[in-house]
């Protein structure tokens, strides 16, 4: 008789071989961590500004029982800001807390991508993701535009999934993911819009096959029509009436919080009427998208018009697609005088998309044809030449010596010398290659550079392009001042008696929101009874019957810069210094000077010697 055992060690064994935690899955940990910890850290560093006031004030007002909003706000971030209010209390860094989470989603949602743009594209994608100066400023505003970017990235890629595999909870998912934007930003319509435009012109454009990224072989055609080359079995997703319906549930219960707040679904009905109204003129329009992109952005845009370079040559049809995305979203930004910062989203996506479509494009070249020590030798030549050409440019902004920006222009021309004659000794695939890994490193560290300065060292600053309008770090000194005066006269910290005018959703009345026994006022009148102590934003208070002889102290609440100061002037020599130094390290000839301000009045008996 016969008997078999099994080895000790066999089970073990086969218990790792099914273990899901691969370096893959590793990577994409690392990724989820850095995101959330670049979105979490000093959270509350800037000061609410104004918008995000009004936002933060709705869920506050509705929470404290003084009433639920009406129309111009988020349903989906009023309801989320309202629970966590009713949970854990009110400040800065809660009331940013959602879009700071989504955000840390959003660099997760390429993982829906990696069949159509490879493993180690998805990971470049979802990396750079974590690390945009724009997604970063966005993730760490009370605004949902980015909660709109995981929807409409959730929706595109659960579709695509389904297309792929047929299976229904892609589906689901892409169901969710739109209810997810439409409830959140009007800004999602714009994203939409150049998303299922760019599908369509590619459907209605592309004239056959193409070439599928993970595999490089033709796609199979299905001889139904132009459509069906980048749309096949469209049919099937019209088939499942249920997902309409699931997606009708999931708005309302997303725009309304579960049925607490059912004005909520009128106000998701409102975000379309709201970005329609941005095609409308305005007398204060953002900076050019372009500016933004070439500013924050260099990295997603020099690599991901490589990329879609790359996808044109290949003839790979997502890559086109996420091109043409990218071109109506910047279309769209063009015709809107009224677009935001964070309307950037719309064309920033498809490239950071593409960006990992060039990653995966040079990693496969190097392994299948990369010459590691020519080219090794060669990468670090460009990333210290583009070094050198930063330490010059640097004591340009400094000094404003014309030999320096000579100097870094001269640099600028050995760097494209020395990859001409690279390409002509070697190969051009060779160049090309360690010309990018040398420059990617560099705007790498640029990257990493802008994004966490502008999202925590300088967040108020006015200077920061994607900063728009914000607040004065002072208005907290305003907030210390009176819990001092308060101590004094009343031996606690928020019971100081006081008049407060501003209106209900100000930022003012957001950070004085804990003073209980402050008596705000929309327009103080000669018939207005006026405490001893008055915060308003009057500095003269001649025009007011006011009982004794008030002092006041100013603090500033927004300040504002000139941007005709870093213009340039074009002579021989040419003189950049102030262009230079604002890109560089954000500095300007002259500081941000104060626009709008608190005053803090004071009855003359109340202050002591």
């Amino acid at each position: 008789m016969t008997h078999s055992a099994t080895r000790p060690t066999d089970q073990p064994t086969n218990r790792l071989a099914r273990s899901p935690f691969t370096v893959e899955a590793a990577l994409w940990t690392l990724v989820a961590v850095v995101a959330l910890a670049l979105r979490l850290a000093y959270l509350d560093a800037a000061p609410l500004s104004g918008r995000e006031a009004r936002e933060a004030m709705l869920a506050w007002r509705a929470v404290s029982g003084q009433g639920m909003p009406q129309a111009d706000y988020s349903p989906l971030l009023f309801a989320a800001d309202a629970l966590l209010f009713a949970l854990c209390g009110t400040s800065d860094g809660l009331a940013r807390l959602w879009p700071a989470l989504f955000g840390g989603i959003l660099a997760l949602t390429p993982l829906l991508f990696r069949q159509r743009i490879g493993r180690v594209g998805a990971l470049a994608a979802g990396l750079y993701l974590a690390l945009s100066p724009t997604l970063l400023f966005a993730s760490r505003q009370l605004d949902g535009a980015v909660v709109a970017a995981v929807g409409g990235m959730a929706s595109l890629g659960g579709l695509i999934r389904f297309l792929d595999t047929g299976n229904r909870p892609w589906l689901t998912l892409s169901a969710g993911g739109l209810a997810l934007a439409v409830t959140s930003s009007p800004s999602v319509y714009g994203l939409l819009l150049a998303m299922g435009l760019a599908w369509l012109g590619l459907a209605w454009t592309w004239p056959g096959g193409g070439v599928d990224l993970t595999s490089e072989t033709p796609l199979p055609e299905t001889g139904r029509g132009r459509f069906s080359l980048v749309i096949p079995h469209w049919s099937l997703v019209i088939g499942h009436w249920s997902l309409i319906w699931m997606f009708l549930l999931a708005g309302l219960a997303l725009s309304t919080g579960l049925g607490w707040n059912p004005g909520g679904l009128g106000a998701a009905g409102d975000l379309l009427p709201a970005w329609i109204a941005c095609f409308g003129p305005v007398s204060d329009p953002v900076v050019s998208p372009l500016v933004l992109l070439a500013a924050y952005e260099p990295l997603a845009l020099l690599f991901g018009l490589g990329g879609l370079a790359w996808a044109i040559w290949r003839g790979h049809r997502f890559g086109v697609l996420l091109g043409l995305w990218a071109g109506l979203g910047a279309l769209l930004l063009a015709l809107m005088p009224g677009r935001t910062v964070l309307d950037t989203l719309w064309v920033l996506l498809p490239l950071a998309m593409l960006t990992g479509v060039a990653v995966e494009s040079l990693v496969r070249g190097l392994r299948e044809r990369g010459e590691w020590l020519s080219e090794g030798l060669y990468v670090p030549v460009v990333a210290i030449l583009w070094v050198h050409i930063y330490l010059m440019l640097s004591r340009y902004a400094v000094s404003g010596n014309s030999a320096d920006l000579a100097l870094a222009l001269l640099v600028l021309a050995l760097q494209g010398l020395l990859a001409v004659t690279f390409a002509l000794t070697m190969k051009l695939g060779a160049a090309l290659r360690a010309v990018a890994m040398g420059t990617g490193v560099v705007l790498l560290a640029a990257t990493i550079s802008a994004g966490w300065g502008g999202a925590t060292a300088r967040s108020s600053d006015p200077r920061e392009l994607l900063a728009r309008d914000p607040a004065a770090i002072e208005v907290r000194d305003l907030v210390q001042t009176l819990r001092d005066l308060s101590w004094r006269e009343t031996g606690m910290p928020m019971t100081l008696p006081f008049t407060l005018e501003a209106g209900p959703d100000s930022a003012l009345a957001w950070y004085l929101r804990d003073f209980s026994a402050a008596h705000r006022v929309e327009n103080l009148g000669r018939e207005v009874e006026v405490d001893p102590v008055l915060v308003t934003a009057r500095r003269d208070l001649s025009d007011l019957a006011l009982d004794g002889e008030f002092v006041g102290q100013d603090f500033a609440l927004r300040r504002s810069w000139d941007p005709l100061e870093i213009s340039c002037t074009w002579e021989l020599p040419p003189r950049c210094q102030a262009a230079v130094g604002w890109l560089l390290f954000r500095h300007t000839p002259s500081p941000p000077e104060a626009d709008q301000w608190a005053v803090l009045w004071l009855r003359q008996d109340m202050i002591g010697e």
